[in-house]
């Protein structure tokens, strides 16, 4: 393949998609296993008597990307908890200073998660670590502290930029989108 058979048009198409829905496909798809593994482990448990080892583990500790993949998501669509009303009496340059202004506590607050988690990462590493079933190194399941972190610092400075962006066009930043419904 050579240079000139490179489409960057597909790759920006690609990159677009994945901006628009890599965070809502991973979240899915996490919950269906979730709730498929949840289903049989009680199948199992319950009906059977035999439970697995891995099946519990695995669902629980895949919650906890899920968790960190949504609170990239929720930045993205501006989905997390604040008091709506106070925005109600702000100007939109207010307005857009207070959503730049959490985006970047946001940023804050995954630097501070990353940098706690790296010695945690290497100390699991060092040890070689395992669940408490020991079906899966616990390594894999704590990296989901900096990998969230990093998606949430990425969607923070997104959006800190079209603020930005905005306000110095003078039009009005964007608020938010419906969670449910036409998302």
């Amino acid at each position: 393949m050579s240079r000139t058979d490179f489409d960057g048009g597909s790759v920006r198409t690609v990159l677009g998609w994945l901006n628009e829905n890599g965070e809502r496909v991973a979240m899915y798809t996490l919950y269906t296993y979730i709730i498929f593994i949840i289903g049989m482990e009680v199948v199992r448990r319950f009906g059977l008597s035999i439970p697995s080892r891995w099946g519990e583990e695995t669902a629980r500790l895949l919650y906890v990307y899920l968790t960190w993949i949504g609170a990239s998501w929720g930045i993205r669509k501006r989905a997390h908890i604040r008091i709506d009303f106070v925005y109600e009496y702000l100007s939109e340059r207010a307005k857009g200073g207070l959503y730049v202004l959490s985006d970047l506590l946001f940023v804050v607050f995954a630097v501070f998660m990353i940098r706690w988690s790296v010695p945690q990462l290497q100390t699991l590493l060092e040890f070689g670590a395992r669940t408490q079933a020991g079906t899966a190194p616990r390594v894999f399941f704590f990296f989901a502290i900096p990998l969230g972190g990093g998606l949430m610092i990425l969607r923070a400075l997104q959006m800190t930029y079209l603020d930005v962006t905005a306000l110095r066009r003078g039009a009005p930043v964007y608020e938010g989108a419906p969670i449910f419904g036409s998302d």
